[in-house]
């Protein structure tokens, strides 16, 4: 089992273990109009959108959870972010990251329009994973402009990770 997809929500941990409730909450107009508590919550809907399709075979990625506990307090955030990690544990372990699975999805935003799509529990797993260095990157922009530094790698993709090493 590949330990890729744990590895980036351990990422979000490490973040939250050292962040005040002030900076998870700041917005830096205008150059942000999202906090980092926004863009967790944004993360942790994505992993929690596949959570069920384990068993239901369908992954709404337009259920959202805004502005609750997960968006406000790092606690909860990383509370959410260990049952992930221990659903991935499960998961990873499994047979399941073949299975077949529905993806639903807003595709367009001038008019109401989703779209369905299949794909693997696995692919989906790459998606949000992939998505969620996304989110980090931007975070690791509001981190530096708060003044804070992280880990080294946080927001960058695995492959940049690989051409920066090889090429040290």
């Amino acid at each position: 089992m590949s330990n890729s997809y744990i590895d980036v929500i351990e990422q979000a941990i490490g973040l939250l273990d050292d962040i005040s409730l002030d900076d998870y909450q700041e917005v830096l107009a205008p150059h942000f109009s999202s906090s980092i508590g926004v863009h967790v919550r944004h993360i942790v809907d994505h992993f929690l959108a596949l959570k069920p399709a384990s068993t239901s075979g369908e992954v709404n990625y337009n259920k959202r959870n805004r502005h609750g506990d997960v968006e406000q307090f790092p606690k909860s955030a990383i509370a959410e972010c260990e049952s992930i990690k221990a659903w991935l544990n499960e998961i990873c372990s499994s047979e399941l990251l073949n299975q077949r699975v529905q993806v639903i999805t807003d595709i367009d935003i001038s008019h109401t329009k989703s779209t369905a799509c299949e794909s693997t529990l696995e692919r989906e797993l790459v998606f949000v994973a992939s998505h969620a260095i996304h989110h980090y990157a931007l975070i690791r922009i509001i981190r530096n402009m708060q003044g804070k530094a992280l880990a080294e790698f946080f927001g960058y993709a695995p492959a940049t990770v690989k051409y920066i090493t090889r090429s040290a």
